[in-house]
């Protein structure tokens, strides 16, 4: 039997939905430095939340956003699929984490000084 639900679009609609309520994350640490690591790491927990998808079940094939399966494997009290979405989740940070590292190191080596020219091969 054919049915409505097509997961492609529902898929795309949440991304676009969480794209936008990643950019609404990213302006609640305004109070912050542009340049903190503190807040890279802040704004990167949203997209984390947000965006990490974890199967339905132990070993399924459909997917769904990491916060709805933990939410249903509580309420159910299915430990063993809390415990592999929660996995998911970490390494949805550990990756976050990564990027925001890489960041604060281009920042750094953007701002820092130029060294002075070897003095034996100036002009004389």
């Amino acid at each position: 039997m054919d049915t409505f639900f097509d997961p492609q679009l529902a898929w795309t609609a949440y991304v676009v939905a969480a794209l936008i309520g990643s950019l609404c994350w990213r302006a609640m640490f305004f109070f912050l430095r542009k340049a903190s690591l503190l807040r890279d790491l802040l704004v990167v927990l949203g997209p984390v939340l947000l965006l990490t998808p974890a199967p339905l079940t132990v070993g399924s094939s459909d997917y769904a956003p990491a916060f709805m399966v933990v939410a249903f494997a509580a309420l159910n009290g299915e430990p063993e699929n809390l415990a592999n979405t929660v996995q998911w989740w970490l390494a949805g940070l550990l990756v976050g984490v990564l990027y925001a590292l890489v960041r604060m190191i281009v920042r750094m080596q953007a701002n820092k000084p130029a060294e002075p020219e070897d003095v034996d091969y100036a002009p004389k």
